[in-house]
């Protein structure tokens, strides 16, 4: 069988064999910068041939392991990756684990989170924030917070406590909810 006489398919496949098998050949293939190959290529009228060549190709050729996906990144990991990052590398990780700790976990245990009322009692925030709302009628988180000075966050932990106390009515959700004296 002469080359012109080879079904297309079949040259396809042979085309990009043999292609992979000089790629094989190359004595420093780590050294080989891609730019310069395809130039080489391209001069040579060889392009086409190499173009064939697939990603599984290659795998196959040079022994490539598929990258692992990486694992999800849930917040306690990120949390656990950060602190080891702060903290120190694997080296301490590993002197805690030798000794049977959880360097991160013992770390996040002491760090105090911020209490969701601010260190204040929801009676002290009613104080200043129901006769507020009574005097201007329906409020916005916004005014409640520019009139207070307190954060919003906070402010909004004692805002629900006040609702569900029945001293103040929440009318809506969201950034757009009003807060209105109870009747």
């Amino acid at each position: 069988m002469a080359g012109n006489d080879i079904p297309p398919l079949r040259r396809n496949e042979l085309e990009r064999l043999s292609a992979v098998e000089t790629l094989k050949g190359l004595s420093n293939p780590g050294d080989v910068k891609l730019g310069e190959l395809v130039g080489f290529l391209e001069a040579r009228d060889l392009w086409t041939q190499f173009s064939k060549i697939t990603l599984g190709d290659l795998r196959d050729a040079f022994g490539l392991e598929p990258e692992p996906e990486p694992e999800a990144d849930t917040p306690k990991k990120r949390k656990r990756r950060i602190l080891q990052e702060a903290l120190g590398g694997p080296e301490q990780q590993a002197d805690a684990d030798a000794e049977g700790v959880e360097m991160a976990d013992d770390i996040v245990k002491k760090i105090p989170k911020a209490p969701a009322d601010g260190g204040l009692e929801t009676d002290e925030v009613g104080r200043m924030v129901v006769p507020f709302v009574e005097g201007n009628g329906d409020v916005t988180l916004d005014d409640i917070a520019e009139y207070t000075r307190m954060d919003r966050k906070v402010l909004r932990h004692h805002l629900g406590v006040l609702c569900k106390e029945g001293r103040l009515e929440r009318i809506g959700v969201g950034r757009h909810a009003i807060y209105s004296a109870v009747v």
